[in-house]
């Protein structure tokens, strides 16, 4: 996503078609598609989400055209067993597996449906209508940016992550400084066309972060990355500073 932003349309009652023609819907609203649209459509105050992140367009870049293997490994974590660390309004992302941290920033929808992923690939965005970090229900999504403008963004490698590994999101809770623990349990590659969006934003499920990127392979005559990457976590008992 640019500067320039990739508007939703109020597309109640029709979300999996629209799922299916993302690139139809840029190229006939007159955008360009970019290298790594992440198209999310879900209700939001009755209004879709469009959600676009990750441009690579006007570079040729090999590095866009090298992925990994696609991985799906542990669980999505739905119900049972929540801990209520913190209400964490979060500021900070560290990933220690990936050698990784970042800057976390609010973002939310505008009336149009748009979610404004920060566009520095560097710099993490909390979708704040949702949960909060450490709830004890509902999904906390944590998104950036793959690459931007020739940049690695730091979510660049959770697809490697491993149930197990650890990320420590950084915050305050009720204005004090907070720490809270989460513990992957899983990771899912999924294509875009075919993204279970109410299941990643659920907001009934367990207390979780899911951290979202895109990758898979990149498709040059749209300009697209065609998979969009999810690890989740849960906060671990008592892991919290």
């Amino acid at each position: 996503m640019s500067s320039r932003k990739i508007r939703g349309e109020a597309l109640l009652g029709r979300v999996t078609s629209l799922l299916g023609r993302d690139d139809a819907l840029l190229q006939r609203k007159g955008w360009v598609p970019f290298a790594c649209a992440i198209l999310t459509v879900m209700f939001v105050a009755a209004a879709s989400l469009t959600w676009n992140t990750s441009p690579y367009w006007g570079r040729n870049n090999t590095r866009a055209q090298v992925h990994p293997a696609a991985r799906n490994v542990g669980a999505v974590p739905v119900a049972g067993g929540a801990v209520v660390v913190a209400l964490l309004s979060p500021n900070r992302i560290e990933i220690p597996k990936l050698k990784a941290q970042a800057p976390i920033v609010a973002v939310s929808t505008t009336p149009n449906g748009e979610l404004d992923v920060p566009p520095n690939p560097k710099v993490v965005g909390w979708w704040s209508p949702g949960a909060k970090p450490g709830a004890r229900t509902g999904t906390a999504i944590l998104a950036g940016h793959i690459n931007y403008a020739g940049v690695d963004g730091t979510l660049a490698k959770i697809g490697s992550l491993n149930p197990g590994d650890q990320v420590y999101v950084f915050g305050k809770d009720k204005g004090k400084k907070t720490e809270i623990k989460f513990r992957i349990t899983g990771v899912r590659t999924y294509h875009k066309t075919r993204l279970p969006y109410k299941e990643i934003f659920d907001q009934k499920s367990i207390g979780r972060i899911a951290i979202v990127t895109c990758g898979g392979p990149f498709d040059a005559s749209t300009g697209n990355y065609l998979d969009n990457i999810v690890a989740f976590g849960v906060p671990i008992a008592g892991a919290s500073a």
